[in-house]
């Protein structure tokens, strides 16, 4: 199981040496690190060729008996994360009919920071021809009784179905079966909350339901109703889980001409450089410490400012934007040669369920749940065709 458990495809996206490592590491094991494209080698392949493989892989998988079937079953997840705690989740699917995306939705599954429509593609190739499908998705509930995932962690009746530490000091995961009476009752709480939001994964259930447009419209009202594309394989989780740390997702800039600080102080009369009263953004330019003050905005518009900023910036001047995970790989990443490195603010839990549901999506990439290293883990798979 720890070769078969690979991290989430959309981390260290600016680290070939982890890749490389997990590559290593995995070899000709099955692995679900032979069923994503990790996009850290985006434009390092050929991006069909790779997908093709893939599908191809999967095939082989379940011709070969690689997979256990677990009908009619959530799983209970715990993780051990880095830091020592533990974080619940439950992994189950979700009804793509029920999401939506967009300023003004008003379904119950809904994004919660707008996406990078050049990361949609290679997703949804893959997904066009696979017949599995794997989950790195990560729902939020807002739970603060604590009442729906929680207290799985107290029934000593659960079949275990996996234990085991991860690759590359990832921490460890184990997984129990909820099947019966208890998942229709889990199934009941979840279905009657007004809200739940998409914490990790935009891209992902984005691609999934894009998917499921394209193909519904030629199905029978009776096909749509059981066809297993219209549902996406997921981990829920609580907002209110004393482990789950809402991490800014920061930004550097490669390659770039210019001086990029001076001109964003000089773009708007919400930025000053050095402290003051508001959000503060650290950075590093070239290896040059320094903060900015944002005022008079909310952490949602502070994060809006700076990336739309970047977005002309690096079209006028050239360059590359990355979006990183962690402050350590954000530092380490920052001694290349004439990186500029945005540390960006904290999003406090409370300001996730209120923006969204006041109409304000945050903006692309604004926030993660936990460190890179934290993130989700490919375990299970689904079906799709």
């Amino acid at each position: 199981m720890e070769t078969w458990a690979v991290i989430a495809c959309d981390q260290f996206t600016s680290d070939m040496a982890f890749w490389e490592r997990v590559r290593e590491r995995v070899g000709e094991k099955p692995s679900t690190l032979h069923m994503i494209l990790p996009e850290a080698w985006l434009g390092q392949v050929d991006e069909a060729a790779y997908s093709k493989q893939i599908n191809e892989t999967m095939v082989s998988y379940l011709d070969e008996g690689v997979f256990r079937e677990i009908p009619a079953s959530f799983v209970y997840v715990e993780r051990k994360l880095r830091s020592g705690k533990l974080r619940r989740g439950i992994v189950g699917a979700v009804d793509l009919e029920q999401y939506a995306t967009g300023l003004g939705a008003s379904s119950t599954l809904r994004e919660s920071e707008r996406i990078i429509a050049s990361r949609l593609p290679a997703r949804r190739q893959i997904r066009q021809e696979a017949i599995l499908e794997m989950p790195h998705v990560l729902l939020l509930i807002d739970d603060p009784s604590c009442s729906i995932v929680e207290p799985l962690s107290a029934r000593t009746d659960l079949t275990c179905l996996y234990d085991f530490p991860l690759m590359e000091d990832c921490g460890y995961l184990a997984g129990y079966r909820v099947t019966g009476e208890l998942a229709d009752q889990v199934a009941e709480a979840v279905a009657a909350l007004p809200i739940i939001l998409v914490g990790d994964g935009n891209h992902s259930l984005v691609a999934a339901k894009m998917e499921w447009d394209a193909i519904k419209g030629d199905l029978s009202e009776a096909e749509r109703e059981c066809h297993p594309a219209r549902y996406a394989l997921v981990e829920l989780g609580n907002v209110y889980d004393e482990s789950l740390e809402i991490e800014p997702i920061h930004r550097i800039v490669f390659d770039t001409e210019g001086d990029l600080i001076e001109a964003f102080v000089e773009s708007s009369s919400h930025v000053i450089l050095g402290e003051g009263e508001g959000y503060q953004i650290r950075f590093l330019d070239r290896g040059k410490p320094g903060t900015l003050t944002i005022s008079g905005l909310t952490v949602g518009e502070t994060i809006d400012l700076l990336q739309e900023f970047l977005d002309q910036y690096v079209g006028a001047h050239g360059g590359e934007i990355d979006y990183i995970h962690g402050d350590a790989e954000l530092t380490e990443l920052a001694q290349r040669a004439g990186s500029i490195a945005f540390f960006m603010p904290t999003i406090a839990k409370s300001a996730l369920f209120t923006s969204v549901l006041q109409g304000g999506v945050f903006p692309k990439k604004s926030f993660s749940i936990g460190d890179g290293a934290d993130k989700r883990h490919y375990v299970e798979c689904r079906k799709i065709k």
